[in-house]
């Protein structure tokens, strides 16, 4: 393991962790982009750079745009996430991160060794456009759309969740509230 490999990890890490366990949406939102930089450049390292500039160009800085443009527009009046409207969740992903965590270390245990240098390299094709294109679109179609159904889907979902109570009238809301409508 070179220098840059640990310190890639570390970086990985320690983003991802304040992405994920930061209070302040817009702290996590910029987690998120340095660790998205973070992997632009390991995939770079990788002699993929043209999956390093899409990840660092779409997901750094388009996405996380977006993603600031929505924490500002949803939490307008306030920088703390709110109450969590599903607790019981908490134990359930950690279930679901523990089977994921122990597949992914099976999964590794069992990989092959790496293909040799120049074979790896043909086969990437210098990570340009068209070779990534043609994996993407031919042999990976389903995988592609299946994650951006996913997407869509977390979208609408968290949404749903910020604004649970836009779908009732306003007595029902006021009712709920303890107030009268």
């Amino acid at each position: 393991m070179s220098a840059f490999d640990f310190i890639a990890t570390v970086l990985l890490l320690f983003t991802g962790f304040i992405a994920v366990r930061s209070q302040n949406a817009v702290h996590a939102a910029l987690g998120l982009a340095a660790n998205f930089v973070v992997l632009g450049t390991v995939y770079m390292s990788l002699d993929a750079r043209f999956l390093g500039w899409v990840q660092i160009i779409v997901y750094a800085g388009a996405i996380m745009v977006l993603f600031i443009f929505v924490v500002m527009l949803l939490f307008a009046a306030r920088a703390e996430v709110g109450v969590d409207p599903l607790p019981w969740l908490k134990n359930w992903g950690a279930a679901v991160a523990a089977v994921f965590f122990a597949t992914l270390t099976y999964a590794l245990s069992a990989a092959k060794a790496p293909l040799a240098g120049t074979t790896a390299a043909a086969l990437l094709g210098g990570g340009t456009a068209k070779a990534v294109g043609s994996v993407l679109w031919g042999t990976w179609l389903y995988a592609v759309l299946l994650v951006a159904a996913l997407l869509l889907v977390a979208t609408v979902a968290a949404v749903v969740l910020v604004h649970p109570d836009q779908g009732q009238s306003r007595a029902e809301r006021e009712a709920s509230r303890g107030g009268k409508a």
